[in-house]
C-alpha cells in the first residue's frame, strides 16, 4: 500500500494525465450513456412473469402480436366529432399501418358502423384506438416505438378542435424515464452545487474543494463512459433509472471517500508529520476502509442483479460499477492531486474540532446504556410509521400531470367510463369451437360471475361485446316475440273464421246443385242438357269453396311454421293445441281440391254420350261423398278454432306480460339463436373477440377504483376464481385461463417484488457481513455494524412514510424499498466501518481511552461525509418523478440517521456495553507498535 502511494506522489502529474486521457477515451469511443440507454435498455417485466405470457399468448391466439406493449390513441374534440374528424381518423389509421416497424396492429373500430359504439364516447366528443407495437415495456425497441406513433401523430395535419395523445401502460413507462432523463442534469448540477458549498464551509479552501469535485468529477465521467461502453456491449444492463442513481451515488461515495482520505492527511497535519508522510500514512490507513466500504457498497448493489424486476436488476451493475471506479480515483487520483496541491502550500488543514468530539465520546463512555436507550427509543419512533407502510404501483402518479400518457388518461376519463384505457384482458382457450349458442351461452356464465366481483364496472366479452347483453338475446325475450307473433296470428285467425261461416253458403249451393243433377239423369237429351248445367254450378261452388279452404290455410302459416320448429310437439300443451286447429283446415283444403276435381270430371262426362250416364252418377255419389266429408271437417274446424281462440289469447298475453315484468333486469335467460350468430354484428364482434379457429376468447375487465391499485390486482385472483366457478359444469369445463393487463401486472409486481426483496435483504446482508468480518476480523463487532445499518434503514423508511403519506399525500413507490435497503445498508455501513477500524486502531491504548480517541479523530471526518452524502441524495428531490425523489428522501433521511445518532451515539455505546466482547472471538486486538512517524 505506502509503495503503491509512493508511486503517486513521484508520478502524481501522470495519475492526473492518464485519468483525464482516460475518462476522455472512454467517453469519445463510445455513444453517450443516454444514448446507449435509449438503444439498448431492457424490458421492465421479466418474460417469464404470467401477464407477459398471457400478453404474448394472447397476441399470438388473435394475429395481433407477441408482444406485452399495448398503447392507446386519444382523440379528443372541443363538440361534437364530424366528419371532417373522421377523415383524420382514417389518414391516422393509414399512418400507423403503414408503419410495419413499430406497429404490429391496429385495432380500427370506429370506421365499422357495427363496432363504432365501442371505440366512440357517448357524447360523441371522442374516440380511442388501441395499437399493439413492437417491443416490451420498457425496454428500446418499446420507447422507440412510441415515440414513432407520437412523430406520426404530429406530422399528420389535423382539424384545429381535436386534441391527440398516446396513452396505455408502455407509454406511462416511456414518459417516466423520459422525465428522469430531462431532469438528470439539473439534479448533477445542483447535487455539485450543494457539495462544493458545503465542502467550501467545512475546509475554507479553495483547492480542498477543487480536489474533492475533480475526483468526483472525474468519477462520474469516467464511470458513465464504461458503463455505456458495457451497456453497448451487453454486458451489463442500463436505464434511465440506474443512470439517475448512479449519478447520485458517484457523487456522494465519491465525497465520501475522498473527505476520509483528506480527513485522514488533515489530521497527520496537524500532528506535524510531513505532507509527503502524511499522505502515505493516511492513505496506509485509510485505504483499507476506503477498499472494503467501495466493496460493500458493490456487493449489495450486485445482489440487484439477482432480482426479476428489470428496473431493479438494471441499478445493480451501472452503480457497482460506478462506485469501484470512484473508489479507484479515490485511491489514486486524489493522493495525486493532494500531493500537486502539497507542494505548493496548499490543502492545508484548519483548526481541529476534535475537542467537541473527545467531550461527546467521554459523555458516551459514561453513561453509555443510559444514551443507548434514549437513542434506540428515537429511532423506534421514527420507525413507528413503516408500519403503516402502502406501496404504490401507479406509474401514472410517479410522473408529471402534464406528461403526455397522463393527458391522455385525463382525456379518456372526461369522456368515457372509469378505466376505458385500463381493462384487464381475459384470455379463456378451450378445445373447441365457442362460436354457438352453447358456447355463448358459457362465456355468458363467465360475464355474470366476473361482473359480480365487487369493484368492476363492466365486462365485454362475446356475450356482450358493447359491455351490455344485446336486446333480444334472453330467453324471455324470445318468450316476448312468440307471443307478439301469437297475437298477430290471433288477428288472422278471426278473419279466417269469418271465411268459415261464409262456407256454409256454398256447402248449400252444392247441395242444391247435386240433387239437380240426379234429377236430370232421368230425362233423356234434355237430362244431359241440365246434368252439364248442374255440374257447371257445382264445379264453380267447388271453386269457390277451394279457394277459400286455400286462403284459410294460408292464413295459418305463421302457426304451422311454429308446429314444425317445435320438437316433441305432442307433449308441447301450446304446441298440440295449434295442431288441433291446423290439422282440420288442411284436411278441408285436400278434401274441397278433391272436390273440385270431382265436379270437373263431372262437367266432362255429362256432355259425353249416354252410354256414360252410368259413370256420371257414380262420380255424383262419390262428390256427394266428399261434400258430405267437407262440410262435417269444416264444422269441427268452426267449432275447435272458436273454443281455441281463448286460451290462444289468454297465452299470448302471459308471454308479453312475462317479457315485460323481466325488461332490464339480468335474470332472464341468455339465449342468442343460431340465425342471430350470423347477423353482420356478431360477425364483427366475433372477429375482435374470438380466436379465428373459435377455441380462445377474451374478455375485457374494467375496475371502478384505481386502475393500478391494490383492488384491481386483486382481482386477478378473483377473476380466476369465478372463471373456474363459471365453468365447473357445461361446455367449457376443459379450459386453460390467462390474464393480462394492469391489474394483472401489478399483481405479479407485487409477488414478484416480495421474493425480490427477500432476496435482496438476505444475500445483501450476508455479503456486507462477510465483507466487514473479513477487515475487522470481529463477528460481534460485524454484527453490530450490520444490525445498526438496518436499524437506520428501517427509521429512515418510517420517516419516509411519514413525510410522503402523512403530509405529502402520496403512497411510496414500489422500489423505494429494495433500491433504497442496497443503498442506504451498503453506504451506512461505510462510517461504522471507518470508526470500527479507527476504534480498532486505538484499542491497545484501552478501550474507554481508544474510543474516545476514535470518536475526537473520526467525528469531524464522518458527520461531513455523511452530512454531504445525505445532501447530494436529498437533491433527488428535484426530480419530477417521485419514485426517484422518494428513493432520495429515504436515503438521505437515512444517512442523517446514521451520521447523527447512530454512528454518533447508538453504536458507540453498544461498543462500549459489549466491552472486550465486542472483539470476540480475539477478545483484545493485537498490540499496534507506535511509531515516529514524523521522522521518516
Amino acid at each position: 500500500m505506502a509503495n503503491s502511494v509512493r508511486f503517486g506522489h513521484r508520478l502524481s502529474i501522470w495519475v492526473i494525465v492518464v485519468w483525464l486521457l482516460a475518462t476522455g477515451a472512454v467517453n469519445l469511443a463510445v455513444p453517450q450513456l443516454e444514448r446507449v440507454v435509449r438503444e439498448h435498455s431492457k424490458s421492465f417485466f421479466a418474460p417469464d412473469t404470467s401477464a407477459v405470457s398471457a400478453a404474448v399468448r394472447m397476441g399470438h391466439e388473435f394475429g395481433d402480436s407477441t408482444t406485452n406493449n399495448v398503447a392507446y390513441v386519444v382523440i379528443e374534440s372541443s363538440a361534437a366529432l364530424g366528419s371532417g374528424d373522421h377523415q383524420y381518423y382514417q389518414r391516422l389509421i393509414d399512418a400507423l399501418r403503414a408503419d410495419k416497424a413499430d406497429v404490429e396492429s391496429v385495432m380500427d373500430l370506429w370506421s365499422d358502423p357495427y363496432s363504432a359504439p365501442i371505440a366512440e364516447a357517448s357524447d360523441h366528443r371522442a374516440v380511442t384506438v388501441l395499437v399493439r407495437l413492437s417491443g416490451d415495456i420498457g425496454d428500446a425497441v418499446a420507447a422507440k416505438a412510441i415515440a414513432a406513433v407520437r412523430h406520426n401523430i404530429d406530422g399528420l395535419q389535423r382539424p384545429g378542435n381535436l386534441g391527440v395523445y398516446v396513452s396505455g401502460p408502455g407509454a406511462s413507462v416511456v414518459d417516466e424515464f423520459a422525465t428522469i432523463e430531462h431532469r438528470l442534469a439539473t439534479i448533477t448540477i445542483v447535487t455539485v452545487i450543494v457539495i462544493a458549498a458545503l465542502l467550501f464551509a467545512v475546509y475554507r479552501s479553495v483547492t480542498t474543494c477543487a480536489v474533492v469535485l475533480t475526483t468526483i468529477g472525474l468519477s462520474l465521467a469516467a464511470a458513465r463512459g464504461v458503463v455505456a461502453l458495457l451497456g453497448a456491449l451487453g454486458v451489463a444492463e442500463v436505464s434511465t433509472f440506474s443512470v439517475s442513481l448512479m449519478s447520485a451515488m458517484v457523487l456522494g461515495a465519491g465525497t465520501d471517500y475522498t473527505i476520509f482520505l483528506i480527513g485522514r492527511y488533515h489530521e497527520e497535519r496537524r500532528r506535524g508529520a510531513a505532507a509527503d508522510v502524511a499522505l502515505r500514512n493516511s492513505y496506509a490507513r485509510t485505504a483499507p476502509v476506503l477498499i472494503a466500504s467501495a466493496s460493500t457498497v458493490a456487493v449489495a448493489l450486485c445482489c440487484l442483479v439477482f432480482t426479476k424486476v428489470g428496473l431493479l436488476r438494471s441499478a445493480g451493475v451501472p452503480c457497482a460499477i460506478a462506485v469501484l471506479l470512484t473508489a479507484i480515483a479515490s485511491l489514486t487520483l486524489t493522493p495525486a492531486l493532494v500531493r500537486l496541491a502539497a507542494g505548493r502550500g496548499l490543502c492545508e488543514p484548519r483548526r481541529s474540532d476534535a475537542r467537541r468530539w473527545r467531550r461527546l465520546g467521554t459523555v458516551i463512555v459514561r453513561w453509555p446504556a443510559p444514551i443507548l436507550a434514549s437513542a434506540t427509543v428515537l429511532l423506534l419512533l421514527c420507525a413507528v410509521p413503516a408500519l403503516g407502510l402502502r406501496l404504490s404501483y401507479d406509474e401514472r402518479a410517479g410522473q408529471p400531470v402534464s406528461s403526455g400518457s397522463n393527458r391522455g388518461y385525463q382525456a379518456a376519463d372526461r369522456h368515457f367510463p372509469a378505466n376505458a384505457l385500463l381493462p384487464q384482458y381475459v384470455l379463456v382457450e378451450t378445445d373447441h369451437d365457442m362460436r354457438n349458442p352453447a358456447g355463448l351461452i358459457a362465456i355468458e356464465g363467465i360475464t355474470r360471475r366476473i361482473i359480480a366481483l365487487p369493484g368492476v364496472r363492466a365486462v365485454q366479452s362475446a356475450s356482450r361485446p358493447t359491455g351490455a347483453a344485446p336486446a333480444g338475446a334472453g330467453l324471455i325475450d324470445q318468450a316476448g316475440l312468440i307471443g307478439r307473433q301469437i297475437k298477430d296470428g290471433l288477428l288472422s285467425l278471426h278473419t279466417a273464421i269469418e271465411s268459415i261461416d261464409r262456407t256454409q253458403a256454398y256447402l248449400s249451393q252444392l247441395a242444391d246443385g247435386l240433387n239437380q243433377l240426379n234429377t236430370g239423369l232421368a230425362d233423356t237429351v234434355e237430362g244431359l242438357r241440365r246434368i252439364n248445367t248442374g255440374a257447371s254450378n257445382t264445379r264453380a261452388g267447388a271453386s269457390g269453396l277451394h279457394s277459400i279452404t286455400d286462403s284459410i290455410s294460408e292464413q295459418l302459416t305463421p302457426l304451422r311454421d311454429f308446429v314444425s320448429a317445435t320438437p316433441d310437439c305432442p307433449q308441447n300443451a301450446i304446441c298440440a293445441l295449434v295442431n288441433r286447429v291446423i290439422e282440420p283446415v288442411d284436411a278441408a283444403v285436400t278434401s274441397t281440391r278433391q272436390l273440385e276435381q270431382g265436379t270437373s270430371q263431372l262437367v266432362d262426362g255429362s256432355g259425353r254420350a249416354a252410354e256414360s250416364l252410368a259413370a256420371a252418377s257414380s262420380a255424383i255419389s262419390a262428390t256427394r261423398a266428399k261434400m258430405g266429408q267437407a262440410r262435417a271437417m269444416i264444422t269441427s274446424l268452426s267449432l275447435d278454432t272458436g273454443s281455441a281462440l281463448p286460451e290462444f289469447t289468454q297465452l299470448a298475453d302471459y308471454l308479453t306480460a312475462l317479457s315485460a315484468d323481466f325488461a332490464g333486469s339480468p335474470e332472464r335467460g341468455f339465449y342468442l339463436p343460431e340465425p342471430a350468430l350470423h347477423s353482420p354484428g356478431f360477425q364483427r364482434a366475433a372477429q375482435l373477440l374470438f380466436s379465428p379457429d373459435g377455441h380462445a376468447t377474451r374478455l375485457l375487465v374494467f375496475g371502478e377504483g384505481e386502475a393500478w391499485g391494490q383492488t384491481t390486482a386483486d382481482h386477478t385472483t378473483s377473476i380466476r376464481t369465478a372463471v373456474h366457478e363459471a365453468t365447473k359444469e357445461g361446455t367449457l369445463r376443459n379450459n386453460v385461463v390467462q390474464i393480462t393487463g394492469v391489474g394483472a401486472y401489478t399483481s405479479d409486481l407485487q409477488s414478484t417484488l416480495a421474493r425480490d426483496m427477500s432476496l435482496l435483504v438476505a444475500v445483501a446482508l450476508i455479503l456486507i457481513f462477510l465483507v466487514v468480518l473479513l477487515l475487522i476480523r470481529s463477528p460481534a463487532a460485524a454484527i453490530s455494524v450490520v444490525a445498526t445499518v438496518v436499524f437506520s434503514y428501517l427509521s429512515a423508511l418510517g420517516a419516509t412514510v411519514a413525510l410522503w403519506t402523512g403530509l405529502f399525500g402520496q403512497q411510496i413507490h414500489w422500489a423505494v424499498p429494495p433500491l433504497s435497503f442496497v443503498a442506504l445498508v451498503a453506504v451506512g455501513t461505510d462510517y461504522n466501518l471507518l470508526f470500527t477500524a479507527r476504534l480498532k486502531e486505538e484499542a491497545p491504548r484501552g478501550l474507554k481511552t481508544g474510543m474516545v480517541r476514535a470518536f475526537a479523530s473520526t467525528g469531524g471526518v464522518v458527520t461531513t461525509a455523511g452530512i454531504v452524502f445525505a445532501l447530494t441524495m436529498l437533491a433527488l428531490l428535484a426530480s419530477r418523478v417521485s419514485s426517484i425523489a422518494q428513493i432520495g428522501t429515504t436515503v438521505g433521511i437515512g444517512l442523517v440517521i446514521d451520521t447523527l445518532v447512530v454512528r454518533t451515539f447508538i453504536f458507540p455505546a453498544l461498543a462500549r456495553l459489549l466491552g472486550r466482547w465486542f472483539w470476540w472471538p480475539h477478545l483484545q486486538p493485537a498490540l499496534i507498535p507506535a511509531k515516529d512517524t514524523t521522522r521518516r
